[in-house]
């Protein structure tokens, strides 16, 4: 199952580079357009999301636009797992080994008290499965919490089927720039 995986998540890297940076931007906001008209989302006040890295449905211009209203949580890895920190708006940035930008500030862990979790992923299917990069960082943190699990994709990254197995969590919601699944 893992090359099949590996043959996905090569097949949509390679869908990715046929758009600009300018492009996914565009498309990032339509997703997020969509994202919004969710009924969940008006009652949502504790949203756990990613802070998105080049080729990923960007969401950097959508905590800017809801952050006076809802509290947003980004993840920081740590020993190869998903830990929560608040987002405010002096927030510091430090470069993970990984790559990613995270937050530097109080670890948030009362993971019961999250509404939403907007999940980043190589590509899903309509199912509600989730095809991520590999190491299993969020499909064992997804397991500690029973907050609305909401994956945002281009639609491109939508396939008909995705291999999964007992380790891999699903999605409740799957939202592109022209779809919403559930």
């Amino acid at each position: 199952m893992t090359s099949i995986k590996n043959k996905l998540r090569s097949e949509i890297a390679k869908e990715k580079k046929k758009y600009s940076d300018d492009e996914l931007l565009i498309m990032s906001e339509e997703v997020f357009s969509v994202f919004e008209i969710i009924g969940k989302f008006a009652e949502t006040k504790k949203i756990c999301i990613y802070n998105a890295i080049p080729g990923e449905v960007q969401t950097r211009a959508f905590v800017e636009k809801w952050r006076n209203e809802k509290e947003f949580y980004f993840p920081v890895t740590k020993e190869e797992e998903i830990h929560l920190c608040k987002i405010e708006e002096d927030t510091e940035y430090c470069k993970s080994p990984i790559g990613i930008f995270e937050p530097v500030g109080e670890e948030f862990r009362e993971y019961g008290q999250l509404d939403m979790i907007i999940v980043p992923g190589m590509a899903f299917d309509r199912k509600g499965n989730r095809l991520g990069r590999g190491k299993g960082y969020y499909d064992r943190f997804l397991k500690k919490t029973k907050a609305l699990k909401i994956g945002v994709c281009f639609d491109f990254q939508l396939l008909d089927s995705i291999p999964s197995d007992e380790y891999d969590v699903k999605m409740d919601m799957i939202v592109s720039e022209n779809e919403l699944i559930w």
